[in-house]
């Protein structure tokens, strides 16, 4: 639904987050409404269902390194030659992260065929880029996929 004013300002969003038994939440830090559900599954809120007002901004982007162009470009590089578990390893040395179940991917039904989902080995380097991490995600055969994410340079939360 587009939005019918530039904020919301009804305080339906707001009411809710502040009961505990609702599933709207706000998070402060990001200056983020979300739909809380499952075992900590969350959904943005971008418009207010009830008045169609936006939500405040994020502030989620300042809380992550920029990746200029010029870095994203370099760190593809990186992955040149780069085909399975024993290059990655040859190339980098040991990640200074592994985790058995690191990323997964929910297929949807399709021509007939149900649901279903698959989970993945991840290893990820922390000091190959000073703004990025640098992931290699583990398929069939060993075989890898290379990718980056930004670095988090928020505070960090206990």
């Amino acid at each position: 639904m587009p939005p019918r004013k530039d904020i919301c300002d009804c305080g339906t969003l707001e009411r809710a987050a502040k009961e505990p038994s609702h599933a709207i939440r706000w998070d402060e830090r990001m200056n983020e409404y979300y739909i809380s559900y499952g075992h900590g599954g969350q959904m943005m809120v971008y418009y207010c269902p009830f008045c169609g007002g936006s939500t405040p901004k994020s502030r989620r982007a300042s809380f992550f390194a920029h990746v200029t162009t010029d870095e994203e470009t370099r760190i593809y590089g990186l992955f040149k030659g780069i085909h399975a578990v024993a290059d990655v390893i040859a190339r980098f040395g040991v990640p200074d992260e592994e985790m058995e179940f690191g990323s997964g991917v929910r297929l949807p039904e399709q021509d007939g065929k149900p649901a279903r989902g698959e989970m993945f080995r991840t290893l990820v380097y922390k000091n190959l880029s000073p703004v990025a991490e640098i992931v290699f995600v583990v398929g069939n055969n060993d075989s890898v996929r290379g990718s980056w994410r930004q670095k988090y340079i928020g505070d960090h939360v206990t």
